[in-house]
């Protein structure tokens, strides 16, 4: 492949999408952010809050919006930041509470997205 990295080996692809990575107990936000993707979130029960990495506007914020609008919540997602100057943006995240976050949860798993409870 001209200007490319070449074909990936059998290997290689069978070890990058075989698993998940575990996330094990976290002490901040920003350590949760570097284990998500857009096909992936965390909900933290402790703390009552799920945390993801997609726009505003994407798959899991949308399915967020519907799974709320249907127990007639408003569902308000805040930013979170890698740096204490609010330059990089980290994982956003949004407050449920337990009834919300199985319904979210179950609407999400419907959607293609894995989450991950901790």
């Amino acid at each position: 492949m001209p200007g490319g990295i070449g074909p990936v080996d059998e290997k290689t692809l069978s070890a990058c999408s075989g698993h998940d990575r575990v996330i094990a107990q976290v002490s901040n936000a920003n350590e949760i952010f570097f284990h998500l993707d857009g096909r992936r979130v965390y909900v933290d029960r402790a703390a009552g809050y799920l945390y993801f990495v997609t726009g505003a506007d994407d798959r899991v914020a949308r399915t967020i919006r519907a799974a709320l609008a249907g127990l007639h919540c408003t569902p308000v997602f805040e930013q979170l930041h890698l740096d204490s100057h609010g330059l990089f943006n980290g994982a956003r995240r949004v407050a449920l509470t337990l009834r919300q976050a199985d319904t979210v949860l179950i609407a999400l798993r419907l959607s293609g997205v894995r989450a991950t409870v901790g």
